[in-house]
C-alpha cells in the first residue's frame, strides 16, 4: 500500500480527490520550503488539511475568512519558522448598500448572482446580509474582487455598488448552532440524523434516501454511510449537524458525541 493510499483509508472515499490535492499542497510546503494559499474551504476540508498538517513536523496551518464564526476561510500552510501575515491570505472584504424599504436582498439572491457568472464556490467565503440594515458583506479572493464589482452591476431589481472596505468593518456573525451531547448506537448516517432531530429511524432513512440529506456539501443517499470527525450534515427543513468530538463509550456500549446542530 502506498503512502497515499494509507493516508486516504482514513477519509470518506468521496474525499478522495480532494485528499490528493491537500497532500500536494502539505507536499509543496515542506519540500519547497514556502507558503501555499488554498481557495476557499469548508469546515471539512479544513479539518483534512489540518490532520494531514499534523504529521508533519515543522509545518504550520492557519486559516482566515475575515468574518468571526466564519464557515468558509482560506488556509496557509508554511513552514513554522515564517511569520504569517493578513496580507498572506489574499482577502478582500466587499460591502453592498440596497435600499431596504423598497427591495430585500437575501442570501441566496448574493449567491445565485455570483455562481450564474460563473463564479466557483471556491474563490469567495461567507455572505454576511443584514437585511436591517440594508447591507451586504462578502469576503472574497482579492483576484476576483475586481470582477465582481464589474460584471454583477445587479441583482434582481437592484443596482449594484460594490464597495471594498476594511476588515475591522466586518459584521459580527451570529452563532445559531448548539453544541449537544448524544449517545448514539452508531455513527451510521441514519442513526445521526434521526438522534439529533429527535426523528423516528425510518424517517432519518427516508430523509437520507429521497436526496434530503447532504454530508460535506454534497448529497448522500447511503443510510449507513459513517460519519466522521467535523463531517457536516445538512438535512433540508431540518437544520445542519456537525460532529465536533467524540469521546468513548457509555457502560451499555453506546458512542458518546458532541454535535453541534443548528434547527431550522
Amino acid at each position: 500500500m502506498s503512502n497515499q493510499q494509507a493516508i486516504a483509508q482514513h477519509f470518506h472515499e468521496s474525499e478522495g480527490d480532494f485528499v490528493k490535492q491537500a497532500l500536494d499542497w502539505v507536499n509543496q510546503a515542506e519540500i519547497d520550503y514556502r507558503l501555499v494559499l488554498t481557495k476557499f474551504l469548508n469546515p471539512r476540508q479544513r479539518y483534512i488539511v489540518q490532520t494531514l498538517v499534523n504529521q508533519r513536523a515543522g509545518l504550520k496551518m492557519v486559516a482566515d475568512g475575515i468574518f468571526d464564526q466564519v464557515e468558509s476561510k482560506r488556509v496557509v500552510i508554511a513552514p513554522d519558522f515564517y511569520e504569517i501575515k493578513e496580507s498572506d491570505f489574499q482577502l478582500v472584504l466587499l460591502e453592498l448598500a440596497f435600499p431596504v424599504k423598497f427591495v430585500s436582498l437575501r442570501h441566496k439572491d448574493i449567491l445565485g448572482a455570483l455562481v450564474h457568472k460563473g463564479l466557483d464556490r471556491s474563490g469567495f467565503g461567507d455572505i454576511v446580509v443584514k437585511e436591517d440594515e440594508g447591507l451586504v458583506q462578502l469576503a472574497v479572493d482579492q483576484l476576483l474582487a475586481g470582477f465582481i464589482r464589474q460584471e454583477i452591476g445587479r441583482i434582481g431589481k437592484v443596482k449594484t455598488d460594490w464597495q471594498e472596505i476594511s476588515f475591522d468593518r466586518a459584521f459580527q456573525k451570529e452563532e445559531d448552532g448548539k453544541d449537544q451531547f448524544l449517545l448514539v448506537n452508531s455513527l451510521r448516517l441514519d442513526v445521526v440524523v434521526a438522534a439529533s432531530f429527535n426523528l423516528a429511524r425510518a424517517k432519518a432513512q427516508d430523509l437520507v434516501t429521497s436526496g434530503s440529506v447532504q454530508v460535506n456539501w454534497t448529497v448522500s443517499d447511503q443510510v449507513d454511510r459513517q460519519i466522521s470527525l467535523k463531517d457536516v450534515i445538512s438535512v433540508r427543513k431540518y437544520g445542519r449537524i456537525c460532529l465536533e468530538s467524540l469521546s468513548g463509550q457509555s457502560k451499555k456500549d453506546k458512542i458518546k458525541a458532541v454535535f453541534n446542530i443548528i434547527h431550522r
